[in-house]
């Protein structure tokens, strides 16, 4: 059978149940190691906690291994993981960190076959100089630093040969863990993300597509001095090559070297803030992928987006019922918000609306005299607690797709504000966004009962 992603014939049966079994068998000797130390009710508190930390390291080593060894999929779950540094262990942020940039890359010559035959020349007979080694690696692709016959300084991205069929495999095989996992617990039914992963992960692999999209965003943007997209060099990009302006700055979780160039991190989350809060709510797309590998900063302070690869377009009515989700969770208005959560598509097990009430408090509840979020770390593990509760006896049935990147834009964001250590006040940046697009909402509300 064709894949359903590019057209190429997917993996053989034996790679993909090796592969099957290779995922399931490294995640069920992760559990019982925990297992293990939960079970051990002799541990004094402080060994418990030393087991803990020991577990953490060698798990998060043992997917790292994985995933390089297996790439796909795998490999963006490893940078979500070390991505989300305001929830995840500090171990598995450590050793899944490398992940971000630097994946094992393919030979040059696997890099200079795929570029002859997706822009018609090798890559010596294309560009003036193109480097051997590439300046960065990832999931689906590499990127090499050249420079082209007219001077221009480039840096081209080339996916990896047979990644396309890898991605697909991984898709069939979650696929059939998620149907399991939703049989035996229907209160984690995430049919719903895989609904979207396989919507999102074809256009990953089209870097034409990947090239329009950054555009989009660079005009969306324009406007705004603090952040650069850098141009796509069309004549030398084809569906598996993107060529684009080569901009060296500084890797935004890079703390440390910000504060030599005498960059100011917090203004830094600030202009990141307030891109996310225009892109989402004001245009409806979105460069949907913030990890750290994908944003970097130059001196004034200028946050330069790379890879659009995973960007999302939201419909007007999601958008702008999204708005007005936004105001309802900042005014802590219950019955506002409820009608918000149902309009974008959440629904309950029943009619009773305290699952929609408790997932609304989650994304701003605060405690104590400094009004912490609830994405800070040392909020978060109560407000779980309750919000699990609550949602065991009346779950949350259906999320919206849509919303599903959203939420990980929010994810990836809440773990690079701690990093920067921000002091941004997330409300005060947001409420003029929400507002402006929630009158908009009324206003078309008014229209159509008026029509």
């Amino acid at each position: 059978m064709a894949n359903t992603l590019t057209g190429a014939r997917p993996l053989s049966w034996p790679h993909r149940i090796r592969r099957f079994v290779d995922v399931g068998s490294t995640f069920l000797a992760i559990y019982w190691s925990y297992k293990r130390i939960q079970r051990n009710k002799k541990l004094t508190p402080a060994e418990r906690e030393r087991r803990i930390s020991a577990a953490h390291r060698s798990s998060a080593k043992r997917i790292y291994r994985l995933a390089t060894r297996m790439e796909g999929l795998l490999i963006k779950t490893c940078q979500f993981i070390s991505s989300r540094a305001d929830v995840a262990p500090p171990e598995y942020v450590a050793v899944l960190s490398r992940l971000q940039d630097r994946v094992p890359a393919r030979p040059f010559r696997d890099v200079a076959a795929l570029i002859e035959h997706e822009l018609g020349g090798h890559p010596d007979a294309i560009f003036d100089d193109f480097t051997r080694r590439p300046i960065a690696s990832a999931s689906l692709a590499q990127v090499h630093r050249a420079r082209t016959k007219d001077g221009r300084d480039v840096a081209v991205k080339v996916q990896y040969p047979g990644i396309d069929r890898v991605m697909e495999t991984d898709l069939r095989n979650i696929a059939i863990l998620v149907r399991i996992l939703a049989r035996i617990e229907p209160n984690f039914d995430f049919r719903v993300i895989m609904a979207e992963l396989n919507k999102d992960v074809p256009g990953e692999l089209d870097f034409v597509r990947e090239g329009h999209s950054s555009e989009r965003v660079a005009r969306d943007l324009s406007h705004r001095a603090d952040i650069r997209i850098p141009a796509v060099v069309w004549e030398h990009t084809a569906r598996r090559v993107l060529t684009t302006e080569f901009i060296g700055a500084t890797k935004i979780s890079e703390i440390p070297k910000l504060i030599e160039q005498g960059i100011d991190p917090n203004q830094v989350a600030l202009i990141m803030t307030e891109a996310y809060c225009e892109q989402i709510l004001v245009h409806g797309f979105f460069h949907a992928d913030p990890h750290p590998g994908n944003l970097f900063v130059l001196p004034g302070p200028v946050v330069v987006f790379l890879d659009f690869g995973l960007s999302k377009e939201l419909p007007e009515g999601f958008r702008l019922n999204y708005a007005r989700l936004v105001l309802a969770l900042i005014s802590q208005d219950e019955d506002q918000m409820v009608q918000a959560f149902r309009a974008l598509g959440f629904k309950t097990k029943s009619e009773d609306p305290q699952s929609l009430v408790a997932l609304g408090q989650s994304f701003f509840e605060s405690t104590g005299a400094d009004q912490k979020p609830y994405i800070d770390a040392d909020v978060m593990p109560e407000v779980n607690e309750r919000l699990a509760r609550i949602l065991n006896a009346n779950p949350v049935t259906e999320i919206p797709g849509d919303i599903l990147l959203i939420f990980r834009v929010l994810g990836l964001m809440s773990g690079l504000q701690k990093r920067l250590d921000s002091h941004v006040n997330v409300v005060e940046t947001i409420t003029p966004y929400a507002q402006a697009q929630a009158a908009r909402l009324a206003e078309l509300a008014e229209g159509s009962a008026a029509g």
